[in-house]
């Protein structure tokens, strides 16, 4: 999102006005995303002018012989680095003095990895059941930057090698639309899969970079004035048609991606330099400055999510009055102002970029190493406070699984867990984490018992019903699950528990009303035809006709209900309530969570009602007098927000699962 290309004034008003169109868009999207549903595709238009832009820029003077690739690395980074700095600066400023020891340390340690334009990288790296909360980055947008600068590094490469000889240079709009379709077919295939990796890498974003690049080769095409109009038309309404249509929980980019990208260049190709709407003054300036409103607008997102700011209208408006000040203050002075002062000529100004970067690196290498400064910032604290921050670290370590497996096998789709004797066919467990939580109970439950033990199979972010899947996941879930209850019914087990977080699954988000299950097919899910009302009736159906067949095995089957949570039990939120001076112990409160899991408990009543496997519920036993502590004598209790920590599993409150899931228990009778 970077790009302007060119100087300051001599860049096409239709681009400047797309510029403004993607901000908004991406704005529009992270505070009322109602209204722009899919405006994240403001970032997928950006690149499109980036590849127009920088492929205009390089062919234009390789084609003159007057193309050198230093100096256009270094005019990259006069673009992009002074803003980027400048913001990692004040956020340095900020953490070390506003925001918990923590939360800083996260967000001082993605600083170097935005200025060398890795983020990217580092964040799909981080994807995962277990990964942190994304919407808590505060420099998660500058994975964008990270694939632009990539583009440029490798991009001139192979333009330089293609002008090398005549007879290269003809092939030159054949390679780039080659690559296009190759990284357009990697991003569709492995989105579909649900391989997050997809939205955050180059390889899967290079083809929105091409498509721009090939505008480059469409400029020679002669329309007359009403086609370029319609074109230009056209393209701001398939632009708009995708940020109404794409889903954020869907895999992305997909097919569904070829609407931004394609209006986009719609837009370019059409070639309508003068436009009414983009000529606006308010349109002028949203464009010329929307790469520093895209540097802050996601900071101030964050701040208000810290916070704790509701986001009601008048503190939406607020914000954007926010965003827009920052960003017009970035714009004059880092981006015209500081930047021509800072790269103007003499080795003082080298030495001071060199100087500012390294103060910067070096600020956040210390307040990672220091963990955000933590000792120094609460030498005031009372040793009770310290201690409180201390446990909070603690408990969001305190995670066994896999490691108090005495055996894990891997067989087939299926990763066996088995603690205690593994050739003991007592108890099944399946499920996701939550399954996996339960398991350092028995960590040494069965020591010196031969012929005893319990196995887990577990996958953790799949719901365990045969034949359903998780939306924009590929189909591997509702594999998983079928392969998980054949096992069950050939395997040997005389009881299977079944235990799921079962609430994730079924809370509305956008795109998907009815939560994230869907009815697979044989790759994804199937139509939207079932109604989102009778979708989770249909799918704890599949799972009591599933109980029906272990039944007519003469295999036992007990469900679990699902466990508290809430973000008021992670410990990162009790760490801020706690660096704040606030030793009070929140709590969940029962009913609250009750009415959340209204849709899977009763669910799995019916289950429960239809074949009488009994139905283990646990509030009685975690949730004394109605609400649900998670902490107990100054211990937290979770490792996060969905979770209880291992060692909270061990005590006498847990006790409820050794019934079912001991195997001296006595036998379930059926009905």
């Amino acid at each position: 999102m970077a790009d302007r290309g060119g100087q300051p004034d001599g860049f096409r008003t239709d681009i400047n006005g797309l510029r403004a169109v993607s901000i908004a868009l991406v704005v529009a999207y992270h505070l009322a995303g109602q209204f722009a549903p899919g405006g994240f595709v403001g970032v997928d238009v950006f690149f499109v002018i980036s590849g127009y832009l920088m492929t205009e820029i390089i062919v234009g003077r390789l084609r003159v012989g007057d193309f050198g690739l230093w100096a256009f690395y270094g005019a990259r980074l006069r673009r992009i680095w002074p803003a980027l700095a400048a913001l990692c600066a004040v956020l340095l400023a900020l953490g070390a003095t506003l925001i918990d020891p923590w939360t800083f340390e996260r967000m001082a340690g993605d600083i170097p990895g935005a200025l060398a334009f890795v983020s990217n990288i580092i964040f799909a790296g981080r994807l995962g059941y277990f990964a942190p909360d994304a919407r808590a980055n505060w420099l998660l947008h500058t994975w964008s930057l990270s694939v632009e600068w990539q583009f440029y590094l490798l991009y001139p490469l192979l333009l330089m090698a293609l002008f090398a000889s005549p007879k290269a240079r003809r092939w030159l709009w054949a390679v780039i639309g080659g690559l296009a379709l190759g990284s357009f077919a990697l991003a569709v295939v492995f989105s579909a899969r649900g391989q997050g990796w997809t939205f955050y890498l180059l390889p899967t974003r290079a083809w929105e970079l091409l498509a721009g690049a090939l505008c480059a080769a469409a400029g020679a095409v002669k329309l007359g004035g009403f086609q370029r109009i319609a074109l230009h038309v056209v393209g701001l309404v398939m632009i708009g048609l995708g940020a109404w249509i794409a889903i954020p929980a869907a895999g992305w980019p997909s097919v569904a991606a070829l609407l931004p990208v394609g209006g986009a260049a719609a837009v370019i190709v059409s070639g309508v330099r003068r436009t009414y709407w983009a000529e606006n003054l308010a349109v002028i300036w949203l464009g010329r400055a929307s790469y520093s409103i895209y540097l802050w607008h996601w900071p101030v997102i964050v701040a208000l999510r810290y916070a704790a700011i509701t986001l009601t209208w008048p503190v939406a408006l607020g914000a954007v009055a926010a965003m827009l000040a920052l960003g017009l203050a970035s714009y004059w002075l880092i981006e015209r102002w500081a930047t021509r002062r800072l790269y103007g000529p003499g080795w003082r100004w080298r030495s001071v970029r060199f100087a500012g970067v390294a103060a910067l690196v070096g600020v956040a290498f210390a307040a990672t190493a220091t963990h955000g400064f933590e000792q120094l910032r609460t030498l005031a604290a009372a040793p009770a406070e310290r201690a409180a921050l201390a446990e909070d670290r603690a408990a969001h370590a305190d995670w066994r699984y896999p490691r108090v497996c005495g055996h894990l096998v891997r067989q087939g789709r299926l990763n066996l867990c088995a603690i205690g004797d593994p050739a003991a066919r007592q108890v099944l467990v399946i499920g996701d984490s939550h399954a996996e939580q339960i398991a350092p109970r028995y960590a040494h439950a069965f020591d010196g018992r031969p012929g005893q033990g319990i196995t887990l199979v577990t996958a953790g972010g799949c719901l365990p019903i045969p034949g359903v899947g998780i939306r924009y996941q590929g189909g591997g879930c509702a594999r998983w699950s079928d392969a998980a209850f054949r096992f069950a019914e050939h395997a040997g087990f005389h009881r299977v528990v079944i235990v799921s977080a079962w609430m994730a699954y079924f809370e509305p988000i956008s795109g998907a009303p009815s939560g994230l299950t869907c009815l697979a097919t044989a790759s994804d899910c199937e139509g939207g035809s079932t109604s989102p009302a009778a979708l989770p009736r249909m799918e704890f159906g599949r799972l009591a006709d599933e109980i029906r067949a272990l039944h007519g095995r003469g295999i036992e089957v007990v469900l679990m209900a699902p466990t508290p949570q809430g973000e008021v039990a992670d410990p990162q939120q009790l760490y801020r309530r706690q660096f704040a001076g606030d030793l009070s112990a929140p709590v969940i409160r029962r009913a609250d969570f009750e009415r959340r899991a209204a849709i899977p408990e009763d669910g799995l009543a019916d289950v429960h009602r239809i074949t009488g496997a009994p139905l283990v519920g646990p509030l009685d036993a975690l949730c004394p007098g109605g609400l649900c502590p998670v902490m107990d004598g100054g211990r937290d209790l979770f490792m996060d927000q969905w979770h209880y920590r291992a060692s909270a599993m061990t005590g006498a409150r847990f006790g409820y699962l050794d019934p079912w899931l001991m195997p001296a228990a006595a036998p379930i009778r059926l009905k």
